[in-house]
């Protein structure tokens, strides 16, 4: 039986597309890069300075030197490029990728997110996240549905503090694949097999529409 989120993150793979210049976030979305189809050239983005790198396999020290964002060793490729850290910032800033994949604590159903801090605890920094919202034309949030206390991740207004505000484009959970907008809200657009429409919109803490064209996601390997 595969995890709710190995089932977020091959769902996301599944979609990312040929040619696309992509950024990945940490938790479920740095799992995603090693699931994407081979046959696909997709180039990887990453805010220290690094772009066009390989992923994600365990290095013994001292094969690899290049660490991305989350501290873990990938490798270099032949198209790949380094630039400072400022220039790196100026291609997210500039649009130039074509999307970045976060995980999250709140999205709300005015399209905005919070992924930086919990109320009450300590945060080192927002990272670059922030930057990511705001430059890249597409923001996915892979997450899953409710925190570990069981509370809804999908609520109608964001209770932590933004990330940003009105950037979300979609939304992956284990339950399905969510577009959201700050006019229309959350609209279901996929579901997996496992889950009914009922029961979707009973965990989301917010309103969700379901659009006539709902389909069933299909993984191609069994969820249990």
């Amino acid at each position: 039986m595969i995890s709710n989120r190995e089932r977020i993150a091959l769902k996301v793979a599944q979609d990312i597309k040929d040619g696309e210049f992509v950024n990945f976030g940490h938790g479920i979305p740095y799992s995603v890069p090693p699931l994407i189809d081979k046959s696909k050239k997709v180039f990887f983005q990453n805010e220290p300075g690094v772009v066009c790198f390989g992923t994600y396999a365990p290095a013994e020290k001292g094969v690899y030197e290049m660490l991305d964002a989350s501290n873990s060793y990938v490798c270099e490729l032949p198209q790949g490029a380094f630039m400072s850290t400022s220039a790196s910032f100026a291609m997210i800033r500039g649009g130039h990728v074509s999307k970045t994949v976060l995980g999250a604590l709140q999205v709300d159903s005015h399209a905005n997110i919070a992924n930086w801090k919990t109320p009450g605890k300590p945060a080192s920094g927002i990272g670059g996240a922030m930057d990511l919202c705001a430059g890249c034309p597409q923001v996915l949030v892979a997450m899953e549905s409710t925190a570990k206390d069981g509370t809804p991740k999908m609520v109608e207004t964001c209770t932590y503090p933004l990330t940003a505000a009105g950037r979300v484009t979609m939304v992956y959970t284990e339950l399905g694949v969510f577009t959201v907008n700050p006019t229309e809200g959350f609209t279901l657009i996929e579901r997996f097999p496992d889950y009914t429409v009922e029961e979707i919109i009973a965990k989301v803490a917010a309103p969700v529409k379901v659009s006539p064209d709902l389909k069933v996601i299909d993984l191609g390997i069994p969820l249990d």
